[in-house]
């Protein structure tokens, strides 16, 4: 493990659209100049090669093995998509490196248990990346939720992510898409106790889906999910309430309101080309992968953890079985 006063040496496996599009452009950021951006592995040697020449990499591999072996790595960012993530992520925590695992960290909970016992056994974090922890909005709302003494006492939280039919299963909607939204809830209300759910399928992949929550805390929550309606403008919303009156909302990760029995105030992005106003930086990846780095450098235990994700995992798949939704995963291209 590099000092604090090395530079932090970082691979990445995996260099498809998704990393193309997100963790790419966020590393190659001021915000990671302490980091050493050494090496690139896909399968695809083309990819790997495009993504190490337009965001300054500086090796290139096939066989992530071979990466680790030979680089002397501080941390390895894996996104492969769920159906490769439980073999590959316990092999690289087995191997001794941390992990930053992209969501979702598998099709089924079993494969998310997988990766926790291999970091448990190897005594190696692991941070999932539900990015939308770290968007400025939900930071924002967090910060103002959390000061219980003014805020008071979450009540019940109200929240809903709209999906669209292009995913070849709801259950596919709901692990790739809404796991975003079932994570943020919990951030805000805690460990969940009980859930009961409901569907409308409209057809074989498609539907709608209502789910209630009872938090260990006694407050109760409400989801709405489903294939329609999104990702557009008018696609996500949280509302936290509390027993002051007091309250939150976050429309589409952007706005924020926060609102007393006699007043509101709005929090609105501006979109000056300033460094925090970086889509990048407002949704949460630029936040999300520096909060790793300096989790794995300060020998804290990054969040999302994986004890987290199989919190989020269990109870994803516990809202399908209620709801009537098969768990039944297909492949989507992040094309799409």
């Amino acid at each position: 493990m590099s000092s604090e006063n090395k530079n932090f040496r970082l691979g990445i496996i995996g260099a498809g659209i998704f990393a193309e599009a997100n963790h790419f452009p966020s590393l190659a950021t001021h915000f990671f100049d302490d980091v050493d951006r050494v090496a690139v592995c896909d399968l695809r040697i083309e990819r790997a090669q495009r993504m190490a020449g337009r965001y300054g990499w500086q090796n290139v591999y096939t066989d992530y093995r071979a990466m680790i072996e030979k680089e002397s790595l501080d941390a390895v960012i894996v996104c492969l998509g769920a159906k490769n993530h439980p073999a590959v992520a316990a092999d690289v925590l087995k191997r001794g490196v941390p992990v930053f695992l992209e969501k979702p960290s598998s099709c089924f909970l079993d494969g998310t248990k997988e990766i926790r016992e291999a970091s448990e056994r190897a005594g190696v974090p692991i941070q999932v990346g539900h990015q939308k922890r770290y968007s400025l909005a939900y930071e924002r709302a967090r910060g103002r939720a959390f000061a219980t003494d003014s805020f008071g006492k979450i009540v019940q939280i109200e929240s809903k992510m709209h999906g669209f039919p292009v995913f070849p299963t709801f259950y596919t909607c709901m692990l790739e898409w809404q796991c975003h939204n079932l994570d943020l809830v919990i951030s805000f209300g805690g460990p969940i106790r009980a859930v009961e759910a409901m569907a409308n399928p409209t057809g074989p992949r498609t539907g709608g889906l209502i789910a209630m929550l009872r938090f260990e805390s006694g407050a109760i929550g409400q989801l709405a999910w489903g294939t329609y309606g999104g990702p557009g403008q008018f696609a996500e919303r949280i509302e936290i309430v509390s027993d002051k009156g007091n309250g939150v909302i976050v429309e589409n990760a952007r706005d924020v309101v926060f609102y007393d029995p006699e007043v509101g105030e709005r929090f609105s992005p501006d979109w000056n080309p300033i460094s925090k106003n970086q889509s990048h930086v407002f949704n949460g990846y630029v936040r999300e992968l520096r909060s790793f780095i300096d989790s794995i450098r300060g020998g804290k235990v990054p969040v999302p953890s994986i004890m987290d994700e199989e919190m989020t995992m269990y109870w994803l798949g516990e809202i399908a079985q209620k709801a009537g939704v098969p768990l039944k995963w297909e492949f989507i291209s992040s094309e799409l």
